[in-house]
């Protein structure tokens, strides 16, 4: 089978505006989707688990979240 195309992933710090965005959060990470993009948010805090759904709230420069009954 032929390659097509190899490009380098590379990580790199952005933000959100202002709203409440519902996100998938497993271990450290947040993983959300806005405007087609996908965004990893890295928590403070873990969670043993995959797939726990959570409300982010981010207002100003200030994130924050709480989970959804599972």
């Amino acid at each position: 089978m032929k390659i097509l195309q190899i490009t380098e992933k590379i990580p790199q710090s952005s933000s959100l505006p202002d709203g409440i965005y519902q996100g998938i959060w497993s271990g450290y990470i947040i993983e959300l989707k806005y405007n087609n993009k996908s965004y990893e948010l890295k928590t403070e805090t873990g969670v043993r688990g995959i797939g726990i759904k959570v409300i982010v709230t981010i207002k100003g420069e200030v994130a924050s979240y709480e989970t959804i009954n599972n």
